[in-house]
């Protein structure tokens, strides 16, 4: 995975500014170049009663005015001004303005501060952008990594879908990229689908069924890892439900960062039941990465 241009998305609310700490992060260590950007909205249009329309227009330029002057203070506060350009755009629904705009650049990761606590009939702006198709993103949680912890990459080594099994291979490839940067050691999950009706009655032995996938499986990813030397404790096989098993080996390794893959369902299908991606987000206090196909 190249990195080496970032959309990184401010958000005024955040006061720590994890998504600049991390786009600072990237430049250091890759060399990257960061176009920050900071949306600005408000319902100016109830005002046409008592303003001219004039008005209301110099009342939008002094808006984004006021917070361009504190994204260009963010950004020199995070020594920034070398390796950044910036933006504040006026747009009420943030993922639609970035997918367009990614759709006429050539970014290779988007870095934004994670937004996990919507009901499900609600569809975040996070879950849009995991949906871009154009470009990696990143939730972020924390301000910093740290050396002591770990990145986790969630794989689907049972797949027979080509595309997906081309995605195993992106996901194990960003994580070396990052491991490389940052000197986190990489583990790898696999989710093993396991029916908990079929537990409960006694049909299925989990541990057995464990075994077999171990069998069947960890010869697939030490090929898939090719060359790379990974310890038999950093392979992680579990059976469940992978929104509740990946959180658990994510707490367990001490991960920082966790990369996943998402393939995307639409329309009301995805708002009610979305995919694994959306459901680990839940539960996961990590920062996250999703990739898609």
């Amino acid at each position: 995975m190249k990195i080496d241009n970032i959309l990184v998305i401010s958000d005024k609310q955040d006061k720590q500014q994890k998504a600049l700490a991390h786009g600072k992060l990237m430049a250091e260590r890759y060399g990257a170049k960061l176009h920050v950007v900071a949306f600005s909205y408000e319902h100016l249009d109830s005002l046409s009663h008592s303003l001219s329309k004039a008005q209301i227009e110099q009342a939008k330029e002094q808006i984004l005015l006021h917070h361009q002057q504190w994204l260009n203070k963010q950004v020199e506060q995070h020594e920034l001004q070398d390796c950044s350009s910036t933006e504040v755009v006026w747009a009420k629904d943030l993922a639609t303005w970035v997918i367009n705009h990614c759709s006429s650049k050539s970014y290779s990761l988007i870095i934004k501060t994670g937004h996990r606590s919507e009901k499900a009939f609600y569809v975040p702006t996070d879950w849009h952008l995991m949906r871009n198709g154009l470009v990696p993103v990143m939730l972020v949680a924390d301000k910093k990594w740290q050396k002591k912890r770990a990145i986790m990459v969630s794989l689907d080594m049972a797949t027979k879908v080509r595309s997906k099994q081309t995605l195993n291979k992106k996901l194990v490839d960003a994580a070396n990229t990052l491991s490389s940067a940052t000197g986190m050691p990489v583990h790898y999950c696999f989710c093993l689908p396991l029916s908990p009706v079929l537990k409960d009655l006694g049909l299925v032995n989990k541990n057995a069924a464990i075994e077999k996938a171990k069998l069947k499986y960890l010869p697939l990813i030490n090929k898939m890892l090719g060359e790379q030397e990974v310890s038999a404790d950093h392979i992680h096989i579990k059976a469940g439900e992978a929104s509740k098993v990946i959180p658990s080996v994510a707490s367990k390794i001490a991960a920082e960062l966790v990369i996943i893959g998402s393939v995307g369902r639409k329309g009301l299908k995805a708002k009610l039941m979305g995919n694994t991606a959306e459901s680990i987000l839940a539960l996961l206090k990590t920062d996250v990465m999703v990739i898609q196909p």
